[in-house]
């Protein structure tokens, strides 16, 4: 992470700026794409935060420093009458108008021209090198850096200085890379947690896959994931937050997720996205397909290019396959009930119509009396909305209504294999063809049709 003490390098060359490694070696500088932005939560109560590291209170309202922070201190935050207050070992401090951010402290460049004009400026969090062997890798990742000069060469502060700061909740902890940002949402106290891309998908691979399965389907995870991520970021500019933390985004635990597995599998693809016409597709992806995967437009509305639906051999498992669900016409009424159908008393449920595939249902009607007693019939569509409709792993399943002696519905039986929407990349499938030994890129072209994989977030050569 960043640099565990502030500190201004200023080099001031004719027309060059060099970083040597201790592999040694000339380099040039690449900036990659910004931070994400990862809401944690909203909280009613207090919330309490510690730092590892070198870390600053900021009143992003004025841009002014509140505090520099002590390591392992900790302080608690709270809302109090719309306005944010906080508590640290020498009392209270505010209130603050927010946001408050709990923000690094970097080790940053400046570039300077021979007329002393700044070219450049970034942080170690977004500044990268090419090594002696040409490849590209982190500042962080230096053990012993320095600059050179023609006159002299002079040590940088180390870049495995590693910055955490911690979010207490209760008796819970847990510890994040990047900054933590408070600010009051609808009088309660909301947190976002902002840090470099990369960092961020270190704490989501191990939380979408299990780090033990094979390399290949970790790095496939890892590309879908940062083009999940950066697509987010692209069209939630100006939002408080980019992504949640959980599945309506794509889920994310922070640092104390991190495994040396995971991470590999993250620095060994990064900066690797695909690709369609040009564009950064919308990498949908999914637990397990069932044995087939859907066209877009039959699960959701928009029809994509690159989602399209397919028969998925790999994907075989014993986890999520051959399930069954029994429902009482009770447990249905109170199932549609909660998805917000108007529904009092169920009498029927038709299966309408199915996916391209024909193996998921993308349509159903259920038919009974509303809450005022009036007759209702209500059509349920696409294939999404009836999985979560009727509570169920998945919209690839069959019915069976079960009827009493006077012909009256009593309930159902729901025979299906899969977890999730279907589209894209099957969590499974990746694990089954990474034991195959196909490689991520074979992978990911699979579950994404006509696609490009790329370097440099994009603006690489096409593999």
């Amino acid at each position: 992470m960043m640099s565990t003490c502030f500190s201004r390098i200023i080099l001031c060359l004719a027309s060059f700026f060099v970083l040597w490694l201790t592999a040694a070696g000339a380099a040039y500088a690449a900036v990659a794409p910004g931070n994400v932005k990862v809401g944690l939560g909203v909280q009613s109560g207090t919330l309490g935060f510690k730092t590892s590291g070198a870390y600053r209170l900021i009143d992003k309202s004025t841009e002014k420093e509140i505090t520099r922070l002590e390591q392992g201190v900790e302080w608690q935050v709270r809302v109090e009458n719309g306005r944010i207050m906080l508590e640290g070992p020498k009392g209270h401090l505010g209130p603050f108008a927010g946001p408050v951010t709990v923000s690094e402290l970097d080790l940053s460049f400046n570039i300077l021209s021979g007329s002393g004009e700044a070219l450049e400026s970034s942080s170690s969090g977004q500044f990268f090198v090419l090594n002696g062997e040409g490849e590209l890798t982190s500042f962080n990742s230096v053990a012993s850096p320095y600059a050179a000069s023609p006159q002299k060469k002079s040590a940088l502060a180390s870049g495995d200085g590693l910055n955490l700061v911690s979010l207490i909740d209760g008796a819970a902890s847990a510890k994040y890379r990047g900054s933590l940002e408070f600010r009051v949402e609808n009088g309660k106290l909301a947190v976002v947690n902002q840090l470099n891309i990369e960092d961020y998908l270190c704490g989501v691979v191990p939380a979408e896959i299990p780090p033990a399965w094979p390399k290949e389907a970790l790095k496939a995870q890892a590309v879908a994931a940062r083009n999940y991520a950066l697509q987010r970021v692209e069209v939630t500019r100006g939002s408080n937050y980019n992504v949640v933390n959980d599945q309506l985004s794509q889920v994310y635990r922070g640092y104390d997720a991190e495994t040396p597995a995971t991470n590999q599998a993250v620095e060994e693809t990064r900066g690797m996205v695909m690709t369609s016409r040009g564009s950064l597709i919308t990498a949908f992806f999914h637990a397990c397909s069932g044995g087939y995967t859907e066209n877009s437009e039959d699960v959701w509305l928009e029809q994509l290019p690159y989602i399209k639906g397919k028969a998925d051999p790999y994907d075989k498992n014993d986890t999520h396959y051959n399930w069954q669900v029994d429902y009482t016409v009770e447990q249905l009424v109170a199932k549609l009930q909660s998805s917000g159908y108007n529904l009092a008393a169920l009498e029927d449920i038709e299966e309408l119509a199915r996916t391209s595939s024909g193996t998921r249902i993308k349509s159903i009607a259920v038919s009974g009396q509303g809450t005022l007693g009036e007759p209702v019939r209500t059509v349920i569509s696409n294939a999404d909305k009836v999985r979560h409709a009727l509570g169920l792993k998945s919209s690839l399943f069959t019915l069976e209504k079960v009827y009493d002696q006077e012909g009256i519905l009593q309930g159902v039986k729901i025979h299906g294999s899969g977890s999730g929407h279907g589209l894209g990349m099957s969590q499974w499938g990746a694990r089954g063809m990474a034991a195959q030994g196909y490689n991520f890129q074979d992978i990911l072209k699979y579950y994404y049709t006509g696609i490009n994989i790329t370097g440099d977030y994009g603006r690489s050569v096409s593999r």
